[in-house]
């Protein structure tokens, strides 16, 4: 799969690498760090982190809630199981695709759903089908809602809405680094909406 080519500093390209799964999905994240893919008819992920994976640990309960350094991309497809996470995602940050939380779960048990944004996170830069947010230090939010656990760092992220309105995937992408390392984060993100938004 093609993805973008990010224009950066010598600095800053000597510090990353770009991470694939095995079915495409990708992300830069630091230098000699490893990596380590999951994907099922939900969707799709990919978990970057400075430490080894075993698989036999990943399953049974780590790496999720890891309060490591790491970098999570991970997709949710909204025509399968994947839909009640697109759900979530719309109904705290896309009102214009509320039409798809009646659609997608007709004859099914929606649960209840969220009415905005996690209290506590600060929300950046927001459009129609994107939005970024970071979830502060020792907080629960976006950010930690999932694979990162609270910690003494903040977690930044990008979730993005693809596709038709009627029936959207989600992309999340969330990255929680070092201090000396957070300027990458800027990058990270830039890549990754320039991948979901090149033609397929």
């Amino acid at each position: 799969m093609r993805h973008a080519t990010p224009r950066v500093s010598t600095r800053v390209a000597s510090q990353l690498a770009y991470y694939e799964a095995a079915d495409g999905i990708g992300v830069l994240a630091p230098r000699r760090w490893h990596c380590f893919g999951t994907y099922g008819s939900n969707g799709s992920g990919l978990f970057v982190s400075p430490a080894r994976f075993d698989p036999r640990k990943f399953f049974s309960g780590h790496p999720f809630g890891s309060r490591a350094s790491a970098v999570e991309i991970e997709t949710r497809y909204g025509g399968t199981s994947g839909r009640w996470g697109v759900a979530d995602a719309i109904a705290r940050y896309f009102p214009a695709y509320r039409g798809f939380l009646t659609s997608a779960f007709e004859g099914l048990d929606r649960g209840p759903l969220p009415s905005g944004p996690y209290p506590r996170d600060r929300l950046g830069r927001h459009g129609a089908n994107f939005v970024r947010y970071t979830t502060p230090p020792h907080v629960k939010g976006e950010g930690t809602a999932w694979t990162f656990a609270p910690s003494a760092d903040p977690v930044e992220g990008l979730a993005m809405l693809s596709g038709p309105i009627s029936e959207p995937d989600l992309l999340n992408v969330r990255v929680r680094l070092p201090a000396r390392e957070r300027d990458l984060a800027a990058v990270i993100f830039a890549t990754a909406e320039a991948d979901q938004r090149r033609p397929r």
